[in-house]
């Protein structure tokens, strides 16, 4: 009785998928006595300048032949997976003003996320520099992560192999957590002074010159979710749904 041949899990492309090419790292060889944070520093520093007089051609040279930059939110309003420094430069110069990203920095938030020595790749035999990022855009503030290489075909200068960039919150709109948490109860005397239900029904009826800012189309799991994460945002939002009760989505 003949057998039938067993494919293995990481040949199988599953309907929907497809398989990602793996990565081709450069030949760094190995790392003489380096100053990480000198390195990221002078590498943003560089990016920064490029990014502030559009200077795509000098964006370019920041990114080794093999690199991706992967962004969320932080140059439009939009997700990017950009591979290679012709597309990375090419969707800038296609965008007004080049992006709404402005600036990077180092992240000197802590010590464990301080520019340090780092591998790459997953065996652990291409080391690079790694360090984490603070971003600024046009509307807002956002983190990063940036591996740095080597590249021995333009003299050992240092580029990125990989960038990430996200959105983390809206200028002006910070997540209430911490101080900015709304307090429940207003104590004291005060004239007029509403309780916690009486402000939520306001609230609910849009009472005054409060406005819906964003508008969700159905009170399913993802609109509910993102209507709770706007409100953490003071983001006015308005949720319609055909059906009468909240989760008759589920109940039907």
């Amino acid at each position: 009785m003949a057998t039938a041949a067993v494919l293995q899990s990481h040949n199988r492309v599953e309907i929907g998928s497809s398989q990602l090419a793996p990565a081709s790292y450069p030949d760094t060889g190995p790392l003489a006595a380096v100053d990480a944070n000198a390195v990221a520093a002078e590498w943003v520093e560089q990016f920064n300048s490029a990014f502030a007089g559009q200077e795509f051609a000098a964006v370019k040279t920041l990114f080794s032949d093999g690199a991706v930059w992967r962004d969320q939110l932080c140059l439009s309003w939009d997700y990017h997976s950009l591979n290679g420094p012709d597309k990375i430069t090419s969707f800038l110069k296609s965008t007004p003003g080049g992006s709404r990203l402005k600036t990077i920095a180092i992240d000197g938030s802590n010590a464990t996320r301080k520019p340090d020595l780092a591998a790459v790749d997953f065996k652990g035999k291409v080391n690079g520099v790694s360090a984490f990022l603070t971003v600024e855009t046009d509307v807002g503030r956002g983190r990063g992560l940036v591996r740095l290489l080597q590249d021995p075909q333009h003299g050992n200068k240092w580029k990125a192999f990989t960038l990430f960039t996200a959105m983390h919150e809206l200028r002006g709109y910070e997540e209430m957590v911490g101080g900015n948490r709304p307090q429940g109860v207003d104590h004291g005397g005060h004239v007029g002074r509403k309780n916690w239900q009486e402000r939520r029904i306001a609230t609910e009826n849009y009472e005054g010159d409060l406005e819906p800012t964003v508008l969700i189309l159905g009170a399913g799991q993802g609109g509910l979710t993102s209507a709770a994460r706007l409100q953490q945002l003071q983001v006015p939002t308005l949720i319609i749904d055909k059906n009468p009760r909240i989760g008759d989505n589920w109940r039907n």
